[in-house]
């Protein structure tokens, strides 16, 4: 056997973080926001907040946040394909 490979200290996996002040974060704050005009509207019996305002809110968010995951994953492609040439 090879001394070197005996030796060397096995490699630590990366450990994956969630970021409070990125979109992680803002997925968080948007599931207790809801939460809290959901119970607000059942509580109070407001229809519109239950049936117009807070899905038209998750929408969003959830669009934003599928664009932005979208121009992360082109601006990589991008950078792939200029490392080729």
């Amino acid at each position: 056997m090879d001394n070197k490979k005996i030796n060397q200290k096995p490699e630590e996996p990366e450990v994956e973080r969630v970021q409070w002040f990125g979109m992680d974060g803002l997925l968080c704050l948007l599931y207790a926001v809801l939460g809290c005009i959901y119970s607000y509207g059942i509580i109070n019996r407001i229809d519109w907040i239950v049936g117009i305002m807070a899905p038209g809110t998750a929408v969003l968010i959830t669009v934003s946040v599928f664009l932005r995951y979208c121009f992360e994953v082109g601006s990589f492609t991008k950078k792939a394909n200029k490392n080729k040439k």
